[in-house]
């Protein structure tokens, strides 16, 4: 039998952690976004279809976004290094914009990218059963016009993929690729935080 190697060519990963002690990390955050929420009630519309939408945090020294973007710096340094082997210098990289989205019963968000960045995330603060996965979509155009019928799914063939929100997660992925999330069908709150981050290109050396 011929020796077969398989080159996985321009893959779009999503990449996954567990934040320690997310409990009492959450805690935090929910109180800090439901007092946003009471401050601005109608919030902001994007992808959010009758689900609230914050306007960008505001960081500064030791508030709750500030410590919680601590608290993740590691993992988005592990993407950007271990990653892709992109080039990391402190001062370049940043998270650009930080927003909460609240979808109780029956709110969703419709398929969106995020452009503008290198980067993108969801972290998952409050996340009750049935509250709505987040569907990722394969950025491969040709496939929506030339596909055969798959008959069993693999990581060369599927079109989509869903994860299923758990508290504590956090999901990092490249923003070109088009996501949403699904209906919630439970009757407490989804709470997600997303942000963005940006690299300053510098020059070779």
């Amino acid at each position: 039998m011929a020796n077969k190697i398989i080159h996985k060519l321009f893959p779009s990963p999503v990449f996954q952690f567990k934040i320690e002690n997310h409990e009492e990390i959450n805690k935090q955050l929910i109180e800090y976004i439901y007092g946003l929420k009471k401050e601005d009630d109608q919030g902001i519309k994007r992808s959010n279809v009758n689900g609230w939408h914050s306007k960008n945090f505001k960081i500064e020294k030791d508030n709750v976004p500030y410590n919680f973007i601590k608290s993740i710096h590691g993992h988005i340094k592990e993407v950007i290094v271990d990653g892709f082997g992109w080039k990391y210098i402190p001062d370049k990289v940043g998270i650009t914009e930080i927003w909460s989205i609240i979808n109780k019963k029956g709110t969703f968000n419709t398929s969106h990218n995020h452009p503008g960045s290198y980067l993108s995330a969801a972290y998952y603060v409050k996340a009750p059963s049935e509250c709505g996965n987040i569907h990722f979509f394969d950025p491969n155009e040709i496939k929506k016009f030339n596909s055969p019928a798959i008959e069993n799914p693999t990581e060369l063939s599927t079109s989509g993929f869903s994860i299923k929100p758990e508290e504590g997660n956090l999901l990092l992925f490249p923003s070109y690729l088009y996501h949403d999330v699904g209906k919630n069908l439970s009757d407490e709150d989804r709470i997600v935080i997303s942000f963005n981050v940006s690299i300053i290109p510098t020059a070779a050396k």
